[in-house]
């Protein structure tokens, strides 16, 4: 094994299909002690598995200007699935992400 693969692990990313963004995908990031790392991105309904730095603390979503709630990765182990739970809300700032849109990264499907 490459001392670059050993560096990473793998985590899938389950999006829900709720009604919060559908034509648009959400990109995913990781938050390390250098900076944050872009994963990829995982489109309505749909799941991706990325590689997760081992440094990497959290992990959120951003669609546009507007990000998720982050998840501390404490205690997620590789191969597990992480779910980017989205949903409807009638509030116009957190429509447009202010202070943050209506996503939460969890371990369990909603």
């Amino acid at each position: 094994m490459s001392l670059e693969m050993s560096q990473t692990y793998p985590l899938t990313v389950t999006r829900n299909r709720g009604k919060y963004g559908v034509l648009r995908a959400l990109v995913l990031y990781a938050r390390t002690p250098t900076g944050k790392v872009r994963l990829g991105k995982v489109k309505h309904g749909s799941s991706v598995t990325v590689e997760v730095p081992q440094s990497a603390t959290q992990i959120y979503g951003k669609m546009d200007w507007c990000k998720s709630y982050p998840m501390d990765l404490v205690f997620v182990n590789a191969g597990e699935t992480v779910y980017a739970n989205l949903w409807f809300t009638i509030n116009p700032l957190r429509m447009i992400g202010i202070p943050t849109m209506p996503c939460r990264m969890e371990m369990v499907p909603r």
